[in-house]
């Protein structure tokens, strides 16, 4: 029996390396678990239910993780860096036409508020919608942690 353990366990592993799916792999976790079963004089039903809770708790408890630290995040977003930043109005922000420009980091962006800010403003980029900054009133050097400017 201890050998059909090793083929299941070797077979789960191959077919995870040819398809990278995170699920097959946990099967050999179980097999694997089954071979100790075996080792311990487990008979072969308890062997059979050790493999099934191994597969499916290894499966629940580390895939995400798995999945989450293997594969890429994607591609990280250009405003993710400007959040706190501090920025100036070059274009008066108009919040009922969702117009308005602001220069932070050295790069101008368009950008919305919630209340009308006149060119020269000094604002804070709390969010972002696409490439466009979501801005409020304010330097986020004089402001407090305990304030937000998100509405």
């Amino acid at each position: 029996m201890i050998y059909l353990w090793f083929i299941v366990a070797l077979l789960a592993v191959i077919i995870e390396l040819t398809t990278l799916h995170f699920g097959i792999i946990f099967c050999a976790v179980g097999a694997l678990g089954a071979v100790v079963a075996v080792l311990l004089g487990v008979p072969p039903g308890g062997q059979v239910a050790l493999f099934a809770v191994l597969s499916l708790v290894s499966l629940a408890l580390l895939r995400r993780r798995l999945i989450r630290r293997l594969l890429p995040a994607g591609v990280p977003s250009r405003t993710d860096a400007l959040l706190g930043q501090a920025g100036r109005v070059t274009e008066p922000i108009d919040p009922v036409t969702g117009s308005g420009r602001v220069l932070v980091g050295g790069e101008d962006w368009a950008a919305r508020s919630t209340v009308p800010l006149p060119r020269g403003a000094l604002v804070t980029v709390y969010g972002a919608d696409g490439i466009v900054l979501q801005v409020a009133p304010g330097d986020p050097a004089a402001a407090s942690e305990s304030e937000s400017p998100i509405p």
